[in-house]
């Protein structure tokens, strides 16, 4: 008793904080262990070079690293290497020949000139006339011109025999020559020029000077020069060239083993190339490349981020009740999952299209009914989002889109179809309303993935489509009561069921404790009409006030309701005694309903529908005979309403417990009571644990007044008949 005692005052203190880790730890990691075991590839027991006893198909679309390098490789290959034309280089031989040529016109104009004037200063002086500039001293004088302050020595190149026979020429032959060697420069120049074809162009060139009209004997000396005039103008750029091969390289289509593609056909020799491909789609070990194992941690880690931010943005709900109603989404998560697992175990023992026969509106659903329509929406989303990675192995691309597409739009229809969840009935024919969905929605997949009309392929996945639909409802109506009695949930049918006269609790009372029967009809009339006003869970209300007093049904006798005659088993006891009898009927309630597994939220009305307020008629008594009594001996032990839904019953419970008592009560009379009883639970701070507004309380001030008044509204006194 003391370790269970240490246990319930550390989880008070402590252990509060650690459920919502907890619970998304738990939701994590088990999500993480069935994603993972649905996904994973089939292996086989294949060995090399022996014969495959079955057709293997890839089981996911895959890239291929080995074939894609090959293929790189093999493009970067065919890139021819890249030459780089450069114009100027025409540009510059054509000045470099027309210099060679100014050269030889400016050294024979020089030396006619040098001659003519020592020829002049001869015959001043009446000397013998001057020998004239010799060829050797010409030449000499051409080659100190073209080798100083060059960047090409042209003297190293041309022969002096070459060199002689230009400074022989005349200037019109030299002219002339220079002309046609332009030209033919010209027009080869303007290829593409390599050292390749370096060759073939310069014999081009030659048969365009031997086509000339240049005399024979300088047709040689031309063919000389242009020879050496040409020179390549495209250079290799190892650049360039690399930068293209790396561009070609990088245009590669990835190689991959596409999904459905088949490895090894039956009887097939397992040759080392196949062995390789069965290894890289690990069909041989069943693992899964980390990166995955990676990445499906991340998306669930993503998912159960979005649960918890999701469900601590409901600012209506209190902390335990969020941590509440993670734990049962992802309870109801991991159902899913788990039949997930089971439809791809059917789908590997080859039962065809199977896949559609999965109850895709059971969590939307269960989750509408136990929490409320947006964690059903956030379900319909996680739902999905697993199909698609769970039917990636299927053996065509159209199975991946279709199935998560079903899935998504079965989700969907359960929330709109599902209206009306009090009655089993109501939602059985919601069942059938989503089944007729599906069958639509699944007609309308196949004809869009072109699914031949007349085959078994359409309409077996039709109808295990409509199976899906009424069995998810099915299966939620079977495991709603599950849920209910395991996370203490409350669900509108729950609610509808207890408020059923023939209850064992409601008939306890009726005849235990008659009055007190009729004094609970009464609040929850008066709580419920409270609670419709301010938008409250009126059913919640209506149905706690029917047991909030199930307590008295243990000493009937000693509440007022339940007395007869006018005996009153007080006035044999002490205040104290009495006190403690008053006081036990919210404790004894709660464990009542406890032992016949109750609610939560019911029982909590039970114990906290007093809060802490005073038992003033036996503290005033117990004060008369001890003036030192203390107050806090006399209160109820609460806790303090910390719901609407159980302030509205604390309010109205006395209310209707004042009103009652008193004699002919007026519409003056009824506001003075409820704007006494109210003011007082305000003073007394009995709502500050609930998120009751002022605003409300005025709501709920005016309705038990205008309800009140309704019902004790003054008859019209008619005259007795004359007997």
């Amino acid at each position: 008793m003391k370790n269970r005692k240490k246990w319930i005052d550390w989880y008070d203190k402590t252990g509060k904080r650690y459920v919502t880790p907890v619970i998304l730890i738990f939701f994590f990691v088990v999500a993480f262990v069935l994603i993972c075991q649905m996904v994973k590839p089939e292996s086989y027991n294949v060995k090399l070079f022996e014969v495959a006893e079955k057709t293997i198909r890839s089981p996911q679309t895959i890239e291929d690293p080995e074939k894609t390098a090959e293929e790189q490789t093999k493009a970067a290959a065919d890139v021819d290497d890249v030459y780089v034309f450069n114009r100027e280089t025409a540009q510059n031989r054509e000045s470099l020949i027309s210099s060679l040529f100014a050269y030889v016109t400016e050294v024979n104009r020089d030396a006619a000139e040098k001659d003519a004037a020592n020829k002049k200063a001869a015959e001043a002086a009446n000397n013998a006339t001057p020998a004239p500039t010799t060829l050797d001293e010409k030449l000499a004088s051409l080659k100190s011109k073209l080798s100083k302050d060059v960047s090409e020595n042209i003297t190293s190149a041309l022969s002096n025999t070459v060199l002689t026979t230009l400074l022989q020429m005349t200037v019109k032959d030299i002219q002339a020559v220079e002309k046609e060697v332009i030209s033919a420069l010209d027009v080869a120049m303007d290829q593409s020029v390599r050292k390749d074809n370096l060759t073939d162009i310069k014999v081009g060139a030659r048969d365009t000077i031997e086509l000339s009209n240049l005399p024979t004997s300088y047709k040689g000396i031309a063919k000389t020069i242009l020879s050496y005039a040409i020179v390549p103008n495209e250079v290799y750029s190892a650049q360039q060239t690399e930068d293209r091969r790396k561009e070609a390289s990088a245009n590669v289509v990835p190689v991959k083993i596409l999904q459905g593609q088949v490895v090894v056909q039956e009887g097939q020799i397992i040759d080392r190339e196949i062995y390789r491909q069965l290894d890289l789609l690990h069909l041989l070990d069943q693992k899964m490349p980390i990166k995955q194992y990676a990445g499906f941690a991340l998306l669930l880690l993503s998912l159960a981020v979005m649960l918890y931010f999701f469900t601590n943005k409901q600012k209506s709900l209190d902390k335990p009740t969020k941590n509440q109603y993670m734990l049962v989404f992802s309870s109801v998560y991991i159902i899913v999952l788990l039949m997930l697992l089971i439809i791809r175990f059917l789908e590997g023992v080859y039962i065809s299209n199977i896949s559609f026969l999965f109850p895709a509106a059971f969590g939307p659903m269960i989750i509408k009914i136990l929490l409320n329509e947006k964690f059903a929406f956030m379900m319909t989303i996680f739902t999905s989002v697993a199909s698609f990675f769970v039917f990636q192995s299927d053996a065509t691309a159209a199975v991946n889109i279709t199935v998560p597409t079903y899935i998504l739009l079965s989700g969907l229809a359960s929330i709109v179809v599902l209206r009306d969840y009090s009655r089993r009935s109501a939602i059985l024919l919601s069942g059938f309303i989503v089944g007729l969905a599906n069958t639509a929605f699944v007609i309308l997949l196949l004809l869009i993935s072109n699914t031949g009309l007349l085959t078994l392929a359409f309409w077996g996945p039709v109808g295990y489509a409509f199976l899906g639909g009424v069995g998810s409802f099915v299966l939620g109506i079977g495991m709603i009561p599950l849920f209910e009695t395991v996370f203490g949930m409350l669900t509108t049918s729950r609610l509808v069921e207890l408020s059923n006269p023939n209850h064992p609790l409601l008939k306890k009372i009726m005849m235990k404790a008659p009055g007190t029967y009729h004094h609970s009809l009464m609040v929850a009339n008066l709580a419920e009409a409270c609670a419709d006003a301010i938008g409250a869970n009126s059913l919640l209300v209506r149905v706690g006030c029917f047991y909030h007093d199930i307590g008295k049904t243990l000493r009937p006798p000693y509440f007022v309701e339940n007395q007869l005659q006018g005996i009153n088993p007080h006035d044999r006891l002490t205040p104290e005694q009495s006190r403690d009898i008053i006081i036990a009927h919210t404790t004894d309630g709660a464990a009542i309903l406890r032992e016949n597994h109750f609610p939560q939220p019911i029982i909590d009305i039970a114990l906290e529908h007093h809060g802490t307020t005073l038992v003033k008629y036996f503290y005033y008594k117990a004060k008369e005979e001890n003036p030192d009594v203390k107050e806090a001996n006399f209160r109820y032990p609460g806790p303090k309403p910390h719901t609407r839904e159980i302030a509205i019953i604390n309010i109205a419970d006395s209310v209707e417990a004042a009103v009652r008592s008193c004699d002919a009560p007026t519409k003056e009379k009824i506001k003075a009571i409820v704007d006494s009883i109210i003011e007082d639970r305000i003073k007394d701070k009995q709502y500050v644990e609930c998120d009751i507004t002022f605003q409300e309380i005025e709501v709920v001030r005016a309705t038990l007044c205008a309800t009140l008044n309704g019902i004790y509204h003054q008859r019209i006194q008619y005259p007795a008949e004359d007997k």
